[in-house]
């Protein structure tokens, strides 16, 4: 809400200040100038936001790991994160959201559909503290880049095996010293149907590294928010399908707990 505050001033002082200064309303039919005032306002709102979000992000630490998460990125990144979504007219159904551990820190596995799920994800969760790990290419994003080493988001190469596996430790550092829980996609990549691609079993390492519960997730229509906004909302649907703990699992190779969690979200897919 802070952020639209800004736009909706920014709209509601320039139709005001212009339709008393430079653009006034002289006759009936010149009831169109505050409206468009009040456009050209709320889009200089957006500018003013973009340079606030890239002035917050320049007292964020890009060069030392963090061992905490910053209050102040945290504040910033989901302020960013509810506007994105509220804007692109995004509305969400979540359901078994009550079953997500409060007390403990967590590995969250998502399929993988749009640019949004992070964002659906971000929204409901962030005050539990969730870093995602992330291609590389992410963090080149305006803005979100200064702010997420904050968030102690992950960024991995996933070309170069040894920087995953590092990448994997923080992952399991983060975990382990209940510094934040950790999110993935583990198909690595987008889909472009509901069938779920391969899932990268090295990620459930974290899981078994750290004795960490899984919470297994499922998100659906993501991917048409980019083709309905802006003149239409996206209705979309994230489902907490169920929390795995370390009893159920710590028998289970990587491979065989990626294949059966794998087996699980398709299934619970299907019947969204």
């Amino acid at each position: 809400m802070f952020l639209e505050l800004i736009c909706f001033l920014c709209g509601a002082g320039l139709a005001i200040g212009g339709s008393i200064g430079f653009w006034p309303i002289i006759n009936w039919w010149d009831f169109y100038r505050p409206i468009v005032l009040y456009i050209a306002g709320w889009i200089g709102g957006i500018l003013v936001i973009f340079l606030i979000e890239l002035f917050a992000g320049l007292f964020v630490n890009q060069k030392k790991p963090y061992d905490h998460v910053s209050k102040w990125a945290r504040f910033w990144f989901m302020s960013g994160v509810r506007f994105i979504t509220n804007h692109a007219h995004i509305w969400v159904d979540y359901r078994g959201v009550n079953k997500i551990p409060t007390h403990e820190k967590f590995l969250l596995v998502c399929n993988h559909r749009s640019k949004f799920d992070n964002f659906v994800i971000t929204q409901k969760y962030g005050k539990l503290d969730i870093a995602f790990i992330m291609k590389k290419e992410n963090g080149k994003i305006p803005v979100a880049k200064q702010l997420m080493p904050g968030m102690c988001y992950i960024s991995v190469d996933r070309d170069d095996k040894l920087q995953s596996l590092e990448a994997f430790k923080r992952a399991a550092w983060l975990i382990e010293n209940n510094v934040s829980s950790v999110g993935v996609f583990p198909e690595g990549t987008r889909q472009e149907t509901d069938q779920l691609g391969e899932f990268h079993e090295g990620v459930f390492n974290i899981a078994i590294h750290t004795k960490a519960p899984i919470v297994v997730t499922a998100i659906k229509n993501t991917y048409k928010v980019h083709k309905r906004w802006p003149w239409l909302p996206t209705k979309v649907r994230y489902d907490v399908i169920a929390v795995i703990p370390y009893e159920e699992y710590q028998d289970m190779p990587a491979k065989a707990l990626s294949e059966r969690i794998r087996n699980m979200m398709q299934e619970h897919i299907n019947r969204m």
